[in-house]
């Protein structure tokens, strides 16, 4: 008579790096998602009233920022819904290296979280010395 083998059933592993993963998935697809419907709903309303955007050098500063933005996504502007899914999808590897280091921290592997801190502080730093090189 041939013997049984009883299957063992494996725990999910919770390592370090499954946990890191899981996290930086799940930012990397929400920004994914979010930005891409952003993108959709931009496009729909820019077909269904199109609109004629000079993009002049004056034009872009006047509108290149937040509170306008703002106010066209509340009006339902589809150039304002574009950029900020733009701007939301440029975003989202930051908020990849942030989710990084907060899952390294709560594993309590701080080689890695000093790692991903200076990866943070490096696209911080480029982002601010762009900025005042367009000032």
């Amino acid at each position: 008579m041939p013997q049984r083998k009883e299957v063992e059933t494996e725990q999910p592993k919770t390592s370090t790096e499954e946990n890191v993963y899981a996290g930086v998935y799940r930012v990397l697809l929400a920004g994914m998602l979010v930005s891409s419907v952003l993108f959709a709903i931009g496009i729909a309303l820019a077909l269904l009233h199109p609109a004629f955007f000079p993009l002049t050098a004056k034009w872009v500063r006047g509108h290149y920022h937040a509170l306008w933005v703002l106010h066209g996504i509340i009006r339902g502007n589809p150039l304002a819904l574009m950029m900020a899914a733009t701007v939301l999808l440029i975003l989202t590897p930051v908020a990849r290296v942030v989710t990084s280091i907060y899952a390294f921290a709560v594993d309590r592997d701080w080689k890695y979280v000093a790692i991903t801190s200076i990866v943070l502080l490096i696209m911080i730093a480029t982002a601010v010395a762009g900025w005042l090189g367009l000032r």
